[in-house]
């Protein structure tokens, strides 16, 4: 299956995805990131309006984050970013008892959250251009073992209702192309329902794929469905 820079799945159109922001606490919490792995080389797909990329290269990591709407021109990028970020915050608040607000300071302190992610990506990305690459899953413009670890939030599972099995395991053997170790999270849907059996499935197809999967908790869920995070690695990869 090949993908073309503004196709991230061939039944999932740009427009149905978010482009979402998110803070590198944000990332450390669901993917249970620690100082070794932010020393590493870190790939972040699809990296949307997320500023982990720029706090990691703040801090004087390696970080690069992909994602179709980086093919966008600055201006188009900055209003559909812009645009998604008031369309989640409302869906948010829409199903406001899905969600443990304490974890991000409240409301406010989410939304100052959400947008002040949006706007460090934004400045970054003006700046650190060759940090953003437009491409998609399942056919990423890396090569091979460019990364040490995968990132990969809110796509695989969230969007299960237009992503097929093939689908998710395709993406998930593409990223483990680039790097030894994918960690993708969540694993329940957009409405927070459970995938049981999607997520044992993708489980018994990667192992044919001589990839290693197991389910970790996640200590602070924002979506208090969500949980779990899939971990993902190569058969024989040696853990430090």
């Amino acid at each position: 299956m090949t993908a073309s820079p503004h196709t991230t799945f061939h039944a999932l159109e740009d427009t149905d995805v978010l482009v979402s922001a998110r803070s590198l606490d944000e990332y450390t919490d669901m993917f249970g990131l620690d100082e070794a792995d932010l020393k590493g080389r870190i790939v972040d797909c699809p990296g949307g309006a997320a500023s982990a990329v720029a706090e990691i290269c703040a801090a004087g990591g390696d970080a690069v984050a992909v994602d179709p709407q980086y093919a966008l021109g600055a201006d188009d990028l900055r209003g559909r970013i812009l645009e998604d970020v008031e369309r989640s915050l409302a869906q948010k608040h829409a199903r406001e008892f899905d969600y443990d607000w304490d974890v991000r300071g409240g409301v406010v302190g989410h939304e100052v959250i959400r947008r002040s992610a949006a706007d460090r990506m934004l400045g970054h990305l003006a700046t650190a251009p060759e940090r953003y690459v437009a491409g998609a899953l399942p056919s990423l413009p890396l090569a091979d073992d460019s990364a040490d670890l995968v990132l990969c939030s809110h796509l695989l599972f969230t969007y299960a209702d237009r992503m097929d099995l093939a689908d998710h395991v395709d993406a998930i053997v593409e990223m483990a192309r680039v790097a030894p170790e994918v960690r993708i999270y969540p694993l329940v849907d957009h409405a927070g329902n459970p995938l049981p059996e999607l997520v044992r499935s993708v489980i018994a197809k990667l192992k044919k794929e001589r990839l290693i999967s197991r389910i970790e908790p996640v200590i602070r869920p924002f979506q208090l469905a969500a949980t779990t995070r899939l971990v993902v690695e190569r058969n024989g990869r040696q853990r430090p």
